[in-house]
């Protein structure tokens, strides 16, 4: 999650597009995710400035997927073909999250949690809600929600813009020494994305 080394991507997609689509035509594994593939034949073969940035999106998303083995990749494909229906809920989720989101650091944790969804770490629906609530958040209180550890029970309000994700939640104080005050915890939703975002694929 680095902006200097998202630049060259989105500078390529509003440039020439070349350097994007150069990095699509090795993009073999879009081709096999449902809608997503179809969306990447519409990209390279247009030119408007709508179609660069979804490219700029989808270069994000599959340069994290294609630093993983060929084992990893075989696997991948191996999930896809199983179940033709859940494949596609995957592929529309992804299209819809990527085409909407607007920030450049996003598809690299889309990446993260479609590697936990092909590894059993979270399941389809799990997949769904939790790339809802990334497409919602603001990059950055996302990215000290993945940093953080320890605010399960404390009185921080870092996390209170995140309530809308469905990430976090709110307790009230459970005793007279915590009378009137709120606390922000992580929901079991948070912490699927959690899991989900420090997992390290197997292969």
């Amino acid at each position: 999650m680095n902006n200097k080394n998202d630049r060259p991507i989105l500078e390529a997609a509003l440039g020439s597009g070349e350097v994007v689509a150069d990095i699509l035509m090795k993009g073999d594994l879009l081709a096999d995710i449902p809608l997503i593939g179809t969306a990447w034949k519409i990209c390279r073969a247009g030119d408007n400035i709508r179609q660069r940035l979804f490219s700029a999106k989808l270069v994000a998303f599959i340069q994290d997927l294609d630093s993983h083995s060929q084992g990893k990749i075989d696997e991948i494909k191996s999930k896809i073909e199983s179940s033709h229906e859940e494949a596609v809920k995957v592929g529309e989720t992804l299209l819809m999250i990527l085409e909407q989101i607007t920030d450049m650091e996003k598809p690299q944790i889309l990446a993260r949690l479609f590697l936990s969804y092909i590894d059993g770490v979270i399941s389809v629906v799990e997949l769904q809600r939790i790339a809802q609530g990334i497409n919602i958040a603001f990059v950055e209180d996302l990215k000290n929600f993945l940093l953080a550890t320890d605010f399960e029970d404390e009185d921080d309000t870092r996390f209170a813009n995140l309530i809308a994700t469905g990430f976090v939640g709110i307790r009230a104080g459970s005793n007279f020494d915590e009378l009137g005050q709120m606390f922000y915890v992580k929901t079991e939703m948070g912490r699927k994305l959690h899991a989900a975002h420090s997992h390290i694929p197997l292969l």
